[in-house]
């Protein structure tokens, strides 16, 4: 089928301006809330008359790490570029951890087999050993896609294989294609699916197959499955004939299967305006998060690349 790359849609569902430039972070965000002031007492008397409070922060505990990897970089096979030495160089200088191959909707028609993208462009030197040359040479570490459009479980099975034990490249995070939700079933479509079902029932079944094939060749590797940003069309939406929306199905069906989860943000003015998302503090496309509100088990966040 022809590839075609996908309407941008903001929160609403309105169109939205595509390509945006984006950085990336790994952190499975936690929030508190500090009261601004004491509550009030019943007894007039026993309230301070000058109604101040004191709030004492100690900015030297620590609340987390940011892993290494959590600057990352999108490296796309139409790129011809991508895996020039100078790239390498400039990755290494910008303290880039993680380079995320094959890139965006390209993984969902990508076969790693023989670097084809059917209905898409591959440039010349973009095949997976010389994205992994790059790797190398930039010091990073890789975030690959695993092609669930067109793909299956015992071709991402094998791509583990020649990757971590015939070629003890050592890839450690593997996100089960790119954009799902973005196949038609919820009405846009953008990301190639040939699947039959373009349920997020039928995506949680094939992450399931497709975890349990990739670690049975190498039990180390972690596993990502693709949920929507919180607050971001389509989150919330319910297709017909689904009995929830796509996060809380997928994270319900394979929370015990999967290592972390990949979710995508587009900012607009808007959202910066007024903080929203819920993670609005967060830099763009906010790739790992901690998804308690399902009350499933959370992922386990590793660090991330942008689309």
């Amino acid at each position: 089928m022809p590839f075609h790359r996908r309407p941008a849609r903001s929160a609403t569902g309105g169109l939205r301006r595509p390509f945006v430039a984006m950085a990336s972070m790994a952190l499975a965000v936690a929030a508190a809330a500090l009261p601004l002031s004491t509550p009030a007492s019943a007894d007039p008397a026993a309230t301070d008359a000058t109604g101040d409070t004191t709030v004492t922060v100690d900015a030297s505990a620590g609340l987390g790490t940011v892993d290494p990897a959590a600057l990352g970089a999108n490296t796309a096979i139409w790129d011809g570029y991508m895996n020039d030495p100078e790239v390498a160089s400039l990755y290494r200088a910008a303290g880039i951890g993680s380079l995320r191959y094959p890139g965006g909707s390209y993984a969902d028609i990508y076969h790693w087999v023989d670097n084809t993208a059917p209905g898409g462009y591959v440039a010349p030197g973009t095949d997976f050993d010389a994205f992994m040359g790059t790797v190398r040479a930039s010091g990073a570490q890789p975030i690959l896609i695993a092609n669930y459009g067109s793909g299956t479980p015992k071709e991402a099975a094998d791509w583990v294989r020649y990757a971590n034990v015939t070629k003890e490249y050592g890839a450690k995070y593997w996100e089960i294609g790119n954009e799902i939700y973005g196949n038609g079933v919820y009405g846009s479509g953008w990301e190639n699916d040939t699947h039959a079902d373009k349920s997020p029932n039928q995506y949680a079944r094939e992450v399931k197959a497709y975890a349990a094939a990739m670690k049975a060749v190498d039990p180390t590797v972690r596993i990502g499955a693709v949920l929507t940003m919180p607050g971001n069309w389509p989150d919330g939406v319910v297709a017909a004939g689904d009995t929830a929306d796509w996060n809380h199905t997928v994270l319900a069906a394979v929370a015990r299967d999967t290592d972390f989860v990949s979710v995508h943000w587009y900012p607009t003015r808007a959202a910066a305006t007024n903080h929203s998302p819920p993670y609005g503090s967060c830099p763009v496309n906010c790739a790992r998060y901690a998804a308690s509100s399902t009350g499933t088990r959370a992922p386990t966040p590793p660090g991330s690349a942008s689309r």
